[in-house]
């Protein structure tokens, strides 16, 4: 999770139970470092020893709002994007949901920090979230 400060709130895990449990203790709230988030999710991607050279790792960015953290915006967004292409870089397919965004923090999310166009998706509130995920899962 990211906020003003991010954290590794569970690690790849298996257990559905723990994930459920760790995703219904998220709350929306603070500032949004965006670029800690990225490179917390790197790192424990990183981590993965699975060997698998014919499949991606997958991210999945989920924000309510534009980077603001570190620094102010400006600093905040260069520093989301560095962590977003250094991902992408080692591989990973980074899939984004803006929720709640406004247009110009869209196209940002849409343009810098996911895979490409496709990867983006805009919903209006988190009640949209479940099947935004559910079609996230079905890609290829």
């Amino acid at each position: 999770s990211f906020a003003t400060n991010g954290s590794l709130d569970l690690g790849l895990t298996f257990s559905a139970a723990d994930i459920n449990a760790a995703i219904d203790s998220l709350a929306a709230a603070g500032r949004t470092n965006l670029a800690e988030g990225i490179t917390l999710a790197s790192v424990e991607l990183a981590s993965n020893d699975r060997n698998d050279a014919d499949v991606p790792d997958y991210m999945v960015v989920i924000t309510d709002g534009a980077p603001n953290e570190p620094g102010g915006v400006t600093n905040a967004k260069a520093l989301a994007a560095a962590a977003a292409d250094a991902a992408r870089a080692a591989g990973t397919k980074i899939y984004v949901v803006g929720v709640g965004t406004d247009t110009d923090t869209a196209d940002y999310l849409r343009n810098e920090i996911a895979n490409h166009t496709g990867q983006y998706y805009d919903i209006a509130d988190y009640t949209g979230l479940e099947a935004v995920l559910a079609d996230i899962a079905s890609c290829d």
